[in-house]
This record gives C-alpha cells, sequence and structure tokens, in this order.
C-alpha cells in the first residue's frame, strides 16, 4: 500500500505542477492506495488539500485525503493510527519532509524522496544546491535521515532527464489531459523565460514511475551523508540508502500518456 504525500500546487496560482504528474500516475496505475496527504511547501497545506481532493476526483480516486501534521486537530490527518493498522505503507514523499518526520515511529516499509545530486555540489557551494524539499523544514530532513528507515533517494540530476514540453502535452487526452496541459502553461512559460525553452523537468513523476515500474530504472545500495545546510553527499558517511542512477525517460512518459489516455 502507498501513501502518497504532496504539496501539490496544481490548482494553485504559482508553484511546482510536476507533484499532479506524479499523483495522476500513482492514482491510474491501479496502484493500492492508502492515502492521498497533503504537506505545506509549494503551496499552503490547505490549498495543497484542496488541489488533492479535485486532481483525485479527475482520476477515479474514493479513498481518503488526509490532512497534513500541521494543519490542526482535524479527524483525517496522516498520522491517525488507524491508518497503519493494515501493515507498512511504502511513503511517497513528494514535498517538504515534514509528514514523514511525524510517522516515523509508525511501519513504513520504504520512503521515496526526490533529492540530492549525483554529479555536482551546484555553483556556489557550500550554499548551493538549495534544494527545496529537504530545506523547508530542516528539523524534519535530519530526523529522516538520521532514522534507520529505509530510504530510496532519486536525485535531482537523474530525474531531471524526465523533461516534457508542449508536444508531449499535446499527447496527453480527456478531461484529465485537458487539466494537466492547462496546468502546465505557467511552468512552461517560466521555463521559457529561464531557460530559453518551453520543455521542463517533471521530477516527481520519477518517484511515481519507480513505484510503478521498478524495471525502468537503475538502482544501487550507498552510503550518503546529510551535511549541516542539508547537502546530501553520496559515498559518505554510514546512512545506507538506494538510489536511483539512471531512468529511462521515454520509457516513462510513454506508460504514463499510456494511463492518462487509457
Amino acid at each position: 500500500m502507498l501513501l502518497i504525500d504532496t504539496d501539490n500546487a496544481a490548482g494553485s496560482p504559482r508553484g511546482d505542477v510536476d507533484d499532479a504528474f506524479a499523483i495522476a500516475a500513482l492514482l491510474r496505475s491501479g496502484l493500492p492506495v492508502a492515502g492521498l496527504a497533503s504537506v505545506g511547501g509549494n503551496t499552503r497545506e490547505a490549498e495543497a488539500d484542496r488541489n488533492n481532493r479535485a486532481l483525485g476526483e479527475l482520476c477515479g480516486y474514493e479513498g481518503p485525503c488526509l490532512r497534513g501534521v500541521r494543519a490542526g486537530d482535524v479527524p483525517d490527518r496522516v498520522d491517525r493510527s488507524d491508518l497503519w493498522d493494515r501493515g507498512p505503507l511504502r511513503f511517497l514523499a513528494l514535498g517538504p519532509l515534514t509528514n514523514l518526520a511525524a510517522v516515523l515511529d509508525r511501519r513504513i516499509e520504504e520512503a521515496v524522496l526526490v533529492g540530492g545530486n549525483l554529479t555536482s555540489r551546484g555553483r556556489f557551494p557550500p550554499w548551493w544546491p538549495h534544494e527545496f524539499n529537504l530545506t523547508q523544514d530542516p528539523e524534519a530532513t535530519r530526523a529522516v535521515f538520521a532514522s534507520d528507515l529505509p530510504l530510496t533517494l532519486i536525485p535531482l540530476d537523474v530525474a531531471r532527464r524526465l523533461r516534457i514540453g508542449p508536444g508531449e502535452l499535446r499527447g496527453l487526452e480527456g478531461p484529465l489531459g485537458d487539466f494537466l496541459r492547462r496546468s502546465s502553461v505557467r511552468w512552461s512559460r517560466r521555463s521559457l523565460l529561464r531557460r530559453g525553452s518551453r520543455r521542463f523537468p517533471v521530477f516527481d513523476l520519477a518517484a511515481a514511475a519507480y513505484a510503478i515500474d521498478p524495471a525502468s530504472m537503475t538502482l544501487e545500495e550507498t552510503r550518503v551523508r546529510l551535511h549541516g545546510n542539508l547537502w546530501v553527499e553520496f559515498g559518505a558517511g554510514d546512512r545506507r540508502v538506494r538510489v536511483v542512477r539512471s531512468l529511462d525517460a521515454e520509457g516513462i512518459w510513454g506508460r504514463f500518456t499510456a494511463l492518462v489516455n487509457g
């Protein structure tokens, strides 16, 4: 069973839209989903919850939409005890790690994160890379990496190979395809202004692809060290993780298109 934890901003006026692609893939995949949870990050937690419900309806999802631990005293929070009574869950963390850190004492089979960088420390080390999902809640990130929770990391420089543009988006059909296309307009424009191209990476779709078909990726066991600035150094330290080294971007997008159009 999967628990999808996301700061989904598709439906909000700003924020990354890649969460929506990951959610759509997972909900259309037929994999059992225990819950769709909201966390603050790309947008406010309450907006992420609203966006999750709207996207879930488009995908035919009838399971619970759970509020994050910072939503206050609400009945359907991600840490409610009965959610975890069915057995270990796989936790897909598509946003900051606030909710994951709050349930570290529960039965989690594996947590999947999109973060880290295999090939570079960035342009201005040690201040860069500034990884949004890891730096939004530093205490939560440190708690997760200090735990013995089985972690699988999909580094940003690997996930960013999964890039799409107007051509790929035109191939998406139906109400769900229309929604994803509309949601992507501002992100495509942003990419054009910043990089001179309308193509943009859908990082979180890589996490969904790993859950759906791990054969589309190459993984290895390694060690990491989490530095004080939350930079993840691979091949150092004593924290054992699995890391995705490569992925089949064309195959992943083809399968995603089939799920949306099917």
